[in-house]
C-alpha cells in the first residue's frame, strides 16, 4: 500500500476512542452501577456479565472469520463497522438506564443489554482491529499503527474519568461519594453513546478509501458454519498464536478483577474523594499516553515478548504494592491527601509498564497472521483479532464476574445505608483488600510461563516475509 499518510493514521486511530470509552465504563461503573447503586446481588451480577461473555467467545472469532471471507463493494471489514454505530451507542446508553426496579427485573435487563452492547462492540471492533493488520506489513510500522491506537483508547479512558468523577460524580451535600448518586448516570452515559456512536462513524468514513488496497479473500465465503468453524480451527493449530492468546486469557482475570473492584477500593478501604478518584485513574492514563507513545521506540530495542514480561510484571508490582505496603506501615494513611498522590504514582508506574504489554500483543498478532499466511496460504486477521477482541471484552467481564460473586462472599454491604467507610465492617474491608492486592498478583505467574512458549521473533518474522514474498 506504500506509505500510510497521516490522516489516514488518525482516522483509523479515532475508532479505538469507541472502544475506550465502553471498556472503561464497563470495567469501571457496571458492576458497581447494578450491586453498589441499585442493590442487585454480586453473585446475580456475575451471572449476568459472564453470559455476557459466554456470548463474547462465540460471537467474536465468528464475526472474525465472516469479515475475513466477506465481498462487497465496500470491502470486507468496513459494512460491519457501519452497521454497528447506532445499535452500539443506543444499547450502551439502555444498559445504564433501565426501566425496570425490581431485583429480578434488574438482572435480566443487566443480562440482555451487556450482551447486546458486546454484540455491537463486535460487529465493529473485530473488523477494526482487523484492518489494522492489513495497513501494513512492516515489522516496526505494526508497532506504530497499534501504539497510537491505544493512545486514543487512553483518550476514550481520560474522558470517561474526567466527565464522570469531576462532572456527574462529583462531591454534593447529599452524596459525598458522587458515584453512588443513581440520578448521575443517565446524563452520563448519553455522552459517552453519543461519543461511541461518532467515533465509529468518523473511523468508517476515514478508512473507506483504503478498501482497493487491501487484501481480498481469496475465495469467496458464504454464511456456512461448517466453513466457519473449520477457519476457526485451522487457526487453532498455530503454536504462536496458542501460546501468545492462551497467556492473555490467563492474565485476563486478574486484570479484569482489579479494575471491577478498583472503584471499591478507592471509595472505602483508602477513603478518596471523587475528585481524588479522577486524579489517581487519570494519572494512570497520562502514564498510557507516553507509554503507547515510546512503545515503538522501545520495541525496535527489545523483543516484542519482552515486552510482555516487563509489561505484567510492573503492573503487578506497582497496581498490588500500596495494599501490602500500607500493611507494612509505609504507605500513607487512608483517607490523607498523601494518599492520593502515592496512588497516583503507583498508577503512572503500571500505566507506564503495562501500556508495553498491550502493544507487544496487538503487534504480534499481526505478525502471526503472517506466519499463518505462509503456513496455510490464507489470511486470518479477522479469526486471530476476534479472539483478542474477546479477550479484551473478557478482562472487564471475568473480572466483573468474579468480583461480584466475591463481593457476596465477603458479605458485602449495599444500598443507600452505604455512603461511606464507616458503613463497611473493618474485616469486611480487610478481604477486599486482600483480594484486590496481593491476590491479584499471583494470578499473573501462569501467564509468564505460557508466554516462554512464544518463538516468534524479529528475525524469523523476516523470513516469513521474505517466503511469502518469494512464493507470490
Amino acid at each position: 500500500m506504500g506509505t500510510l499518510s497521516l490522516n489516514t493514521k488518525l482516522a483509523y486511530w479515532v475508532g479505538q476512542l469507541a472502544e475506550g470509552l465502553k471498556n472503561t465504563a464497563f470495567a469501571v461503573f457496571l458492576l458497581f452501577y447494578y450491586n453498589q447503586v441499585l442493590g442487585v446481588s454480586g453473585t446475580l451480577c456475575g451471572i449476568a456479565i459472564f453470559v455476557g461473555i459466554f456470548i463474547d467467545a462465540i460471537t467474536d472469532p465468528l464475526m472474525g472469520s465472516i469479515s475475513d471471507g466477506w465481498r462487497s463493494k465496500y470491502g470486507r471489514r468496513h459494512p460491519f463497522m457501519y452497521v454497528s454505530a447506532l445499535p452500539l451507542g443506543l444499547c450502551f446508553f439502555l444498559l445504564f438506564n433501565p426501566m425496570v426496579d425490581s431485583e429480578t427485573g434488574l438482572f435480566v435487563w443487566l443480562l440482555v443489554f451487556a450482551a447486546l452492547t458486546r454484540f455491537a462492540m463486535t460487529l465493529y471492533h473485530v473488523p477494526h482491529i482487523a484492518l489494522g493488520a492489513e495497513m501494513t506489513s512492516d515489522y516496526h510500522e505494526r508497532n506504530v499503527i497499534a501504539a497510537f491506537r491505544m493512545v486514543f483508547n487512553s483518550v476514550g479512558a481520560l474522558t470517561v474519568y474526567a466527565l464522570g468523577f469531576l462532572v456527574f460524580f462529583a462531591s454534593s451535600e447529599t452524596y459525598e461519594n458522587g458515584q453512588l448518586d443513581p440520578e448521575a448516570y443517565p446524563p452520563f452515559t448519553a455522552i459517552l453513546g453519543v461519543g461511541m456512536c461518532l467515533a465509529v462513524l468518523v473511523t468508517s468514513f476515514g478508512t473507506q478509501h483504503l478498501v482497493p488496497h487491501l487484501p481480498k479473500p481469496r475465495d469467496s465465503q458464504q454464511l456456512n458454519p461448517k466453513q466457519i468453524l473449520n477457519d476457526m480451527g485451522l487457526a487453532a493449530k498455530n503454536r504462536s498464536f496458542l501460546w501468545l492468546i492462551g497467556g492473555f486469557v490467563v492474565i485476563s482475570v486478574p486484570v479484569g478483577v482489579g479494575a471491577a473492584l478498583q472503584l471499591y477500593l478507592n471509595t472505602f478501604f483508602w477513603e478518596v474523594s471523587p475528585e481524588g478518584i479522577s486524579a489517581i485513574l487519570i494519572s494512570g492514563v497520562v502514564a498510557t499516553f507516553i507509554g503507547f507513545a515510546t512503545s515503538p521506540w522501545i520495541m525496535r530495542r527489545i523483543e516484542k515478548k519482552q515486552a510482555l514480561f516487563v509489561g505484567s510484571i510492573g503492573w503487578a508490582v506497582f497496581y498490588t504494592g500500596p495494599v501490602v505496603l500500607h500493611y507494612a506501615g509505609l504507605f500513607p494513611a487512608p483517607g490523607s491527601s498523601m494518599v492520593v498522590y502515592a496512588l497516583m504514582a503507583s498508577h503512572f508506574l503500571a500505566g507506564a509498564v503495562v501500556s508495553q504489554l498491550v502493544v507487544a500483543v496487538i503487534s504480534m498478532l499481526a505478525d502471526v497472521a503472517d506466519e499463518q499466511e505462509l503456513a496455510t496460504n490464507k489470511r486470518q486477521e479477522g479469526v486471530f483479532f476476534g479472539a483478542y477482541s474477546f479477550i479484551i471484552k473478557a478482562t472487564a467481564g471475568l473480572g466483573a464476574a468474579t468480583s461480584g460473586i466475591v463481593l457476596d462472599l465477603i458479605e458485602w454491604p449495599t444500598g443507600e445505608s452505604v455512603k461511606t467507610a464507616a458503613d463497611i465492617p473493618s474485616e469486611t474491608l480487610f478481604q477486599l483488600s486482600m483480594i484486590a492486592g496481593p491476590c491479584l498478583a499471583i494470578g499473573f505467574v501462569p501467564a509468564l510461563l505460557l508466554w516462554r512458549n512464544y518463538q516468534l521473533s524479529k528475525t524469523r518474522h523476516e523470513q516469513i516475509l521474505s517466503q511469502i514474498e518469494a512464493r507470490a
